[in-house]
């Protein structure tokens, strides 16, 4: 197998022989149906998605990517939280 056909995918001759992952890469990584993420993403705390960087709102299911903040002194409330960790104020 040439290096061209490693590189694009070419056809496995070893038919899954030395490789445990099949035809594709080594790493089992199919490169042309699910390309990798982007090392700059953002992953959704809901569903694990990864979303562009700038995103407010998941692509998969929609939920907010913006942290919320407290209503009483403004901190960054993380994702589900039940109070403020830094005045206890209920969160909404």
């Amino acid at each position: 197998m040439g290096i061209l056909d490693r590189i694009f995918g070419g056809h496995d001759s070893s038919h899954g022989h030395g490789n445990s992952h099949g035809h594709g890469s080594p790493s089992g990584h199919d490169w042309r149906r699910n390309p990798a993420p982007s090392a700059g993403g953002i992953t959704c705390p809901q569903c694990k998605a990864i979303n562009p960087q700038g995103a407010r709102f998941c692509g998969q299911c929609g939920t907010s990517l913006v942290p919320a903040s407290c209503t009483k002194c403004s901190s960054v409330i993380p994702t589900g939280a039940k109070f403020c960790a830094q005045c206890g104020n209920a969160v909404i």
